[in-house]
């Protein structure tokens, strides 16, 4: 259900009329959108030695968080698109505070 209502936040941002709604409410709709990107520490080293690891087929449960990934990255790239700098920001704000979370 998560990878299909991130298809239809994808697919309303194309929307001129939900636009305006949309960029009222950026920040926490990226922060929440962020939460499916995040990699498990344990999976950091598959990570770094293929940068396509989300991207392979290799059990269902597993494939379905890696969907989810891709989407969310679909959606990320149409509000860069659409708000330009604004989601830039909040998207750099977003992961300093992940990066600041990961020394604590």
């Amino acid at each position: 259900m998560t990878l299909q209502l991130i298809e239809l936040l994808t697919t309303l941002v194309q929307r001129p009329n939900v636009q305006e709604v949309v960029k009222q409410g950026i920040n926490p709709l990226l922060m929440t959108v962020s939460s499916y990107m995040i990699v498990e520490h344990y999976k950091q080293k598959e990570y770094l030695w293929d940068e396509n690891y989300f991207l392979h087929d290799k059990t269902q449960s597993i494939y379905k968080m890696r969907t989810i990934k891709n989407q969310c990255i679909d959606l990320f790239s149409s509000l860069i698109e659409i708000f330009r700098d604004q989601v830039i920001h909040s998207l750099m704000l977003i992961i300093d505070t992940l990066l600041d979370l990961d020394h604590v």
